[in-house]
C-alpha cells in the first residue's frame, strides 16, 4: 500500500473505537489541590507560555496527525485555524508523503499560520544518509518553525510494510539538529512513552525539546492490527505496552532537567493538561480530541473548551499562571 493509502487508513481507524491502550495515562492517580479561596479573579490567570522561541497564548499543542490525503487537507486547515484563533502550537503529520510528492503541500499547509508550526519526519527517514537534507527540505516546503522527529518502533515492527530499522537513529537525529540549527528539533514518541535512557540519548543529541508521548491514549500497534488482519494477532500482545504518560514525564524530567518537555499521550482535557504542567511539562499535547473536533468542524470550539478548562484548573489549584504550576499545586 502507498504512503497516502496508509495515512487514510490511520485517520479512519484512529478516530474509531477499540484502539486505546489497555492501561491509563497515570494522570488518573494525580490530583491537583483545590483552593476554595483562590484569592484572585479567574480572568487574571495567565496561560501565556514560551516554547521553542515562540509565544503561545496557552501551553497547548495540537499533536501530529495527518497529511497527504484529501481528508487531511480539510482536517489540517481546520486545525490550523483553531490553533491560530487560540494561539496554540501545531505539529503537522508525517511529511514523508510530501517529500515524495511536493504537490501534496496543500494537504498540510493552509493560509492560517499558528504561532508555532512544526514539520514532522519519522525515525526511518532521519537515519538515512540524506536524512538532514530531507529534514531541511521539508521545513522549507512547509515554512515551518522547526521539526519534530517521531519515534515509532512498535508501530513499525507490527505494520506489515513497516521499516523497523532503528540502528543509527540517534546519530541521525544529531545530524538533523546540526543541519537545521538554529531552528529547533523536537523528538516525540507516538504513544508508548520513553525510557530515561532514551531521554539521555536525545539530550546528548542536542534536541531542543522532548515530547514523551506516553501510553494511555491511542495505541498504534492496535491501529495497525485493525488495518491488516495479518498484523492483528501480533498487535494484540502490545495492548498494554509502554510507559504511562505521567511516569514517562517524571523520568524525562529527572533525566534531562531544564530541557523543555511536552506531555502527550491520552490527555483528555484541560485538567489533564494542568496536571502535566504541575508534574514538570512545559506544554501539553492532544491529538484525538482535536481530530474528532476537526472531523466535526468544531476544532475551534474544542480548543476554546480546552483553554477554558485549563484556566479554571490553574486558578482553582491556587496558581497565578500556567507557568507557575508545580509540585506544590498537587495533593
Amino acid at each position: 500500500m502507498t504512503t497516502v493509502g496508509r495515512k487514510a487508513d490511520h485517520l479512519r481507524i484512529a478516530a474509531g473505537t477499540d484502539v486505546a491502550h489497555a492501561g491509563g495515562t497515570g494522570f488518573e492517580h494525580v490530583r491537583l489541590r483545590h483552593r476554595a479561596l483562590p484569592e484572585r479573579d479567574l480572568a487574571s490567570v495567565s496561560l501565556e507560555t514560551g516554547l521553542l522561541g515562540k509565544r503561545l497564548a496557552a501551553p497547548l499543542i495540537v499533536s501530529a496527525m495527518t497529511g497527504g490525503t484529501d481528508e487531511a487537507a480539510t482536517i489540517n486547515a481546520r486545525l490550523a485555524r483553531a490553533a491560530c484563533e487560540h494561539g496554540l502550537g501545531l505539529v503537522l503529520g508525517s511529511g514523508r508523503a510530501l517529500l515524495e510528492d511536493p504537490g501534496l503541500l496543500a494537504t498540510y499547509r493552509s493560509a492560517d499560520r499558528p504561532p508555532l508550526l512544526l514539520g514532522n519526519l519519522g525515525a526511518a527517514q532521519v537515519r538515512l544518509h540524506d536524512g538532514p537534507e530531507r529534514a531541511a527540505r521539508l521545513v522549507d516546503l512547509l515554512g515551518a518553525d522547526g521539526l519534530t522527529v517521531h519515534l515509532n518502533p512498535i508501530q513499525e515492527a507490527v505494520q506489515p510494510e513497516g521499516e523497523p530499522q532503528f540502528a543509527g537513529v540517534a546519530d541521525g537525529i544529531a545530524a538533523v539538529v546540526r543541519q537545521l540549527a538554529p531552528l529547533p528539533v523536537l523528538v516525540k514518541e507516538v504513544g508508548f512513552g520513553m525510557d530515561a535512557a532514551d531521554v539521555a540519548l536525545l539530550r546528548d543529541a542536542g534536541v531542543a525539546a522532548i515530547d514523551v508521548a506516553g501510553a494511555g491514549g491511542t495505541n498504534w500497534a492496535l491501529v495497525e492490527g485493525r488495518r491488516e488482519a495479518r498484523a492483528e494477532k501480533v498487535a494484540a500482545a502490545f495492548a498494554d505496552w509502554g510507559v504511562a504518560t505521567a511516569e514517562a514525564l517524571a523520568d524525562a524530567r529527572d533525566a534531562a532537567p531544564g530541557l523543555p518537555l511536552i506531555a502527550s499521550g491520552g490527555l483528555r482535557d484541560g485538567v489533564d493538561a494542568a496536571k502535566a504542567l504541575a508534574l514538570g511539562a512545559t506544554a501539553a499535547g492532544l491529538a484525538r480530541a482535536f481530530l474528532l473536533g476537526a472531523q466535526a468542524d468544531t476544532a475551534s470550539q474544542t480548543a476554546a473548551t480546552l483553554v477554558r478548562q485549563l484556566r479554571i484548573a490553574v486558578w482553582a489549584a491556587g496558581a497565578a499562571s500556567a507557568a507557575e504550576l508545580g509540585p506544590e499545586h498537587l495533593r
